[in-house]
Order: structure tokens, then C-alpha cells, then sequence
């Protein structure tokens, strides 16, 4: 059986994305941060990641 793992960035208001559908207030990393790396150990351990289309299409397009 495999492990799940739930992640869900929400605002303090308790919604996931503004009053139009987006999560543009979802930032990054900070560009001038030390980069420690830990997102490559955290990917090696991921097998399926499950979003809706409307976030996917909003990561993925320009």
C-alpha cells in the first residue's frame, strides 16, 4: 500500500485560490536564498502527484 501525503497551501481566510480561480499569491522560493537542495530528495521520493486542471494549467502555462 502506498503512503499519501497531502499538501494544501491556503490562505489565512481558508480559501486555496483567490475570488477568480487563481493561486498566483502561491510564491517561489526567494531567488536570492541559499539553495539547500531539498526539493531534489523530496521529488526522489514522490511516485504520483494528483492536482486539478485549473492549477495545473496555471504552473504550466506562461
Amino acid at each position: 500500500m502506498k503512503k499519501v501525503v497531502l499538501f494544501i497551501a491556503m490562505s489565512i481566510d481558508g480559501y486555496i485560490a483567490d475570488k477568480n480561480g487563481n493561486v498566483d499569491w502561491l510564491n517561489g522560493e526567494d531567488a536570492g536564498t541559499e539553495n539547500t537542495d531539498a526539493y531534489s530528495a523530496f521529488i526522489k521520493e514522490v511516485d504520483t502527484v494528483v492536482m486539478g486542471w485549473n492549477t495545473y494549467h496555471q504552473v504550466t502555462a506562461d
